[in-house]
């Protein structure tokens, strides 16, 4: 069964972890019910984030992943689905990983 709740509290504990903040922090961006209803701006916000700190390789894994997600934009967990969020998750999880 589709949780969109969960997969939503997976990205709030990986922007609050990166951002070392709470789930209010960061004008709401960081609280689960946020995520639920947008979660490719939290995702974008920790993409951001390491995009001036990374070396072009990690720079060129970035924009590849926010060029090829960019159509989620704006889109809830629930519009997304659960094969494409899992497929996003996948893809952010290992950039994030290793950076």
């Amino acid at each position: 069964m589709f949780k969109p709740h969960d997969y939503a509290y997976q990205i709030e504990v990986t922007v609050k972890a990166m951002f070392n903040c709470d789930k209010y922090d960061i004008g709401g961006i960081v609280d689960v019910n946020f995520i639920e209803r947008q979660p490719f701006i939290a995702i974008a916000l920790v993409m951001g984030n390491f995009y001036n700190k990374v070396d072009i390789s990690y720079k060129e894994k970035i924009n590849d992943f926010l060029g090829k997600y960019y159509s989620e934009m704006g889109k809830s967990i629930s519009e997304i689905g659960e094969e494409k969020l899992k497929e996003i998750m996948k893809d952010f999880t290992s950039i994030v990983s290793t950076i």
